[in-house]
């Protein structure tokens, strides 16, 4: 991945990066992608789908629809975070990343860069966000008629028997390094109830 400009980077605190190495965390710098790049970041997102079977579950937008997000990817470019308006997405890294197991110092200068809130299928991804302080907030059940296209039942197994509720997360500060409850949160209608419920819960 070679970005056409990079026009800022974000380091991570010294003192947390010291706490992630020594959980075996990478803790990299973040460089934000200019607008023009977006393709870029597209392209990762859709190889990441290529190459990891449990990527089905990653929505990936359009070049547009980056464009106008903030992007930011590790210096080879095989990690990333994006933040769109108030919500983070499209986290990613791949397997041959230089910095492997990076999620959470990434979450983390998502954070720090005004992010607030995120949703995920109720997989390991939640044990991941619990760890950055995200807390859960509300639920969906699965819906059959919204499977994401190419979703494996029998490789989502273990979740659910396939079929994983979506988890409304919110950030709190205090919840840093804490352990994900599966269950926790209260059951909503829809998704934007969910995400009402979310931005509810930040306003408190």
């Amino acid at each position: 991945m070679t970005a056409r400009s990079c026009p800022l980077a974000y380091t991570p605190d010294p003192d947390r990066s010291e706490q992630l190495a020594a959980r075996g965390d990478s803790a990299p710098t973040l460089h934000e992608l200019a607008p023009a790049d977006a393709d870029l970041y597209r392209q990762q997102m859709e190889q990441l789908k290529e190459t990891n079977r449990f990527a089905t579950s990653a929505h990936v937008y359009s070049d547009d629809e980056y464009a106008g997000m903030r992007l930011f990817v590790t210096d080879d470019g095989r990690s990333g975070i994006a933040l769109k308006d108030d919500e983070i997405v499209s986290v990613f890294s791949h397997r041959d990343s230089n910095h492997p197991r990076a999620a959470n110092s990434m979450l983390e200068t998502a954070v720090t860069a005004g992010e607030r809130r995120l949703d995920c299928f109720d997989t390991a991804l939640p044990e991941i966000y619990a760890r950055s302080g995200f807390v859960p907030v509300a639920r969906l059940k699965w819906n059959d008629d919204y499977a994401p296209e190419g979703w494996d039942y029998r490789t989502y197994a273990p979740f659910n028997g396939g079929r994983p509720d979506v988890v409304f997360m919110a950030h709190n500060p205090a919840s840093v390094d804490s352990t994900y409850q599966r269950g926790s949160g209260r059951y909503v209608d829809s998704y934007d109830d969910g995400t009402d419920a979310v931005r509810a819960h930040l306003r408190q």
